[in-house]
């Protein structure tokens, strides 16, 4: 049998459906990456609610969009109190560690701004810290206050970085 293969790009609607199949797709790609030329959505109006002294929560609210409310949390400042020994930490996401007086010590994790008091604060005060993840943008600081004044801090920013303060009161 002499006869021809049956190739199925002989057939004219296969090459017609593959072209027809490429503008299609090109089309659809350039609404979707440029958009539908409705500007009016991309930026809406927003209503920022102002935040109370001491609150840690900021809510801002866009109109039009079907969305109530998206609520964004907002690092409280910690102050130093004017009398007293404390160690404060700061860091943006989790640490944890050990601080206290001669060799009597505190275990925390937590993350943030913290403050946390010394009682009976004559010795040796040591505060270790060490960051939970391997973020090497942010550094977490250690400070010593005594009566409302600095007295040591260490910084870290290396992944997992461990901040250790040593001071004799």
């Amino acid at each position: 049998m002499t006869g021809r293969r049956n190739d199925p790009w002989d057939k004219p609607w296969v090459t017609i459906a593959i072209v027809a199949g490429i503008i299609a797709v090109v089309a659809i790609a350039l609404v979707f990456f440029m958009g539908s030329g409705n500007t009016s959505e991309q930026s809406l109006p927003g209503k920022t609610t102002p935040l109370p002294s001491g609150s840690s929560t900021q809510v801002t609210q866009i109109s039009g969009t079907g969305a109530s409310q998206t609520t964004i949390k907002v690092p409280a400042t910690v102050s130093i109190p004017g009398t007293g020994v404390f160690v404060k930490v700061s860091y943006i996401a989790s640490f944890s560690g050990t601080y206290g007086v001669n060799g009597v010590m505190q275990k925390v994790r937590n993350s943030g701004d913290r403050l946390y008091e010394i009682t009976n604060s004559t010795g040796n005060v040591t505060a270790t810290f060490t960051k939970e993840d391997g973020s090497a943008k942010h550094e977490i600081t250690v400070e010593l206050w005594k009566n409302g004044k600095s007295l040591t801090s260490a910084k870290n920013s290396t992944p997992f970085g461990k901040v250790d303060i040593r001071y004799a009161l």
